[in-house]
């Protein structure tokens, strides 16, 4: 291997890094990234768009960051934060109710993982 390609394969990894969200070259603070999930959350996205959005692993990652997000805001803002959370999940629930309701045992299972997003939510 020439030098001129070993710079080249250098080169090509540390821009690969930089342009990664959420990639070890490019690490956000937590609470700038909890904030993030926030306001995605809060146009609409879900926990799966926002995770694929920000780089997350998972959307049980994204929806903790949530969780951290709307607990650390004063009591106010948490509570509106919670409530529009709680609107977000009923409207999910009905959508479940109505495409699963010939698949009840796919329903089931989708409103037991509905209801550990709401608990998770205090």
């Amino acid at each position: 291997m020439t030098s001129r390609s070993r710079d080249k394969r250098q080169v090509g990894s540390d821009r690969d890094r930089e342009e990664r969200p959420g990639s070890f070259g490019q690490r956000r603070p937590r609470r700038s990234l909890d904030e993030e999930v926030v306001a995605l959350r809060e146009r609409g996205q879900s926990y799966s768009a926002v995770a694929a959005a920000l780089g997350i692993k998972r959307a049980v990652n994204a929806q903790e960051a949530f969780v951290r997000a709307m607990r650390s805001l004063s009591d106010p803002d948490s509570k509106a934060l919670r409530a529009r959370e709680l609107g977000r999940l009923d409207q999910l629930e009905a959508r479940i109710r109505s495409r699963d309701a010939n698949e009840p045992v796919k329903m089931a299972r989708h409103l037991d993982a509905l209801a550990a997003l709401r608990d998770s939510m205090g």
